[in-house]
């Protein structure tokens, strides 16, 4: 569109200015929010509300159909367009939303469980907050709930949620996997708000679910990596509505209990598939000295009728303890990791009177495709020195400074000031290379897998 007829039709809108504004702080707020909750699940991606609400302005100028959709409905009315739930915008499309009116009152504060669905292995809940209760600096309002009653042996059983503010109160959203293998037609879940605004109660519900219509492919196909000994089989696919479930079972050895397995999914375009949440444990089990993880990735649409065939690319992120070093042994010393091809060698340790330096090289040399700025952070926060008797402790580093002797051949250099620790003697103190670093963001890759849709 030219310039001139975009800013014709642009200036005969009507613009809710003030919810736009909300929308913008909102998705600024949230966008922080993700940052800074380090209990938030790692691998999940969210954007901002903003993003959403201007892709779908812009969409408008260039689709009629969209314009007139866009006229019929509330821009910012509804709550998962502004929590950019992309099954429930889906979902809500298709008139498949479950609305609900659940209300637990306590202290003064009233919650109201709003909507639902259940797609697949997918389940989504809106929900209400109104009273008095104590905001966040920038205006949300944060809540703390439990599912299930937060049973240890199910995914993000505990969490924190943010909601936003609407016109008489708060308004909140909670997605997560059904955290069980059979995906019953019809059931509830208890879901408890312990925590509003600061304020301690008790908001419990029992949330009704009715799954949607959803299909089932048996897959049967799997890949392994020996020398890591771990084997991951694809088990089935569930197409939802509006969601995509990969159902697999992940085998490792007894000392890989807490690897992690990661997902790339491509069409038979070759086009990236988005993941939106990776890695869901179901159930984890012990059985001839191995572990046996029940997995699931979500991907956050229906790819029936889109693609032929899924490719998956199965990646696993190992386990790996910390290794520790004394600071009068004898150099040079590697340490390797157990199951992967992963090193650090400490070269030269230099002791003196206010001081000590210590070389080291990283994968003997092999960035294995990672910018050289990994290495100098994995440099200056993981090859540290500490106190053995604290060496389990994560705290701030002894001051320290790091300098790159060879970026090319991955060589550093650390040096330690230790002269204000009083009584230093080289008997309490050790060198820890956290080596869980580098094999969490270098994982080990297994053969693809073609998961036929048809």
């Amino acid at each position: 569109m030219e310039k001139k007829s975009f800013q014709e039709v642009y200036e005969k809108i009507e613009v809710p200015k003030d919810d736009v504004l909300s929308a913008i702080t909102a998705g600024k707020n949230r966008a922080s929010h993700d940052v800074s909750k380090s209990k938030k699940r790692s691998r999940k991606f969210v954007l901002p509300a903003v993003a959403a609400a201007t892709i779908f302005i812009s969409s408008s100028f260039i689709s009629p159909t969209l314009s007139q959709a866009m006229a019929e409905v509330p821009l910012l009315g509804n709550v998962y367009a502004v929590f950019n739930d992309a099954i429930g915008r889906s979902l809500q499309s298709q008139d498949l939303i479950t609305e609900l009116n659940q209300v637990s009152s306590y202290k003064g504060v009233a919650v109201s469980i709003t909507s639902a669905y259940y797609d697949g292995a997918v389940v989504g809940v809106t929900f209400s907050v109104k009273g008095n209760v104590k905001t966040e600096k920038d205006g949300s309002l944060q809540g703390f709930y439990e599912i299930f009653d937060g049973k240890g042996g199910i995914s993000d059983s505990k969490e924190l949620v943010y909601m936003e503010q609407s016109e008489d109160g708060y308004i909140g959203h909670i997605q997560l996997s059904y955290p069980k293998n059979v995906l019953p037609s019809e059931t509830s879940f208890p879901l408890e708000f312990k925590r509003i605004g600061g304020k301690e109660g008790s908001w419990r519900f029992d949330v009704p679910i009715n799954q949607l219509p959803f299909e089932t492919v048996i897959v049967d196909k799997g890949t392994s990596k020996e020398n890591a000994e771990i084997n991951i089989h694809f088990d089935s696919i569930i197409q939802g509505k509006a969601s995509t479930a990969i159902n697999y079972t992940a085998t490792f050895p007894l000392e890989g209990k807490h690897d992690q397995v990661r997902l790339e999914a491509y069409d038979d375009q070759g086009k990236e598939i988005n993941i939106s949440t990776d890695g869901i444990d179901l159930e984890t089990i012990k059985e001839n000295n191995r572990i046996i993880v029940k997995g699931r990735s979500i991907i956050p649409q229906s790819k029936k009728g889109e693609t032929s065939y899924i490719e998956v690319r199965p990646k696993v992120a190992l386990s790996e303890p910390d290794h520790f070093i004394r600071l009068d042994e004898a150099t040079p010393v590697e340490v390797n990791a157990a199951r992967q091809e992963l090193a650090v060698e400490i070269e030269h340790i230099t002791v003196q009177d206010k001081s000590i330096t210590f070389d080291f090289q990283v994968n003997n040399g092999n960035n294995m495709e990672k910018h050289i700025s990994f290495y100098e952070n994995f440099a200056r926060n993981d090859v540290t020195l500490v106190k053995e008797s604290e060496k389990d402790i994560y705290q701030k580093p002894i001051k320290h400074s790091v300098e790159a002797i060879n970026k090319n051949d991955l060589r550093f250099r650390s040096t330690f000031d230790i002269s204000e620790i009083n009584d230093f003697n080289l008997n309490d103190y050790v060198i820890r290379v956290n080596m869980g670093t580098l094999s969490a963001n270098i994982p080990v890759e297994l053969e693809k897998v073609r998961i036929d849709l048809n």
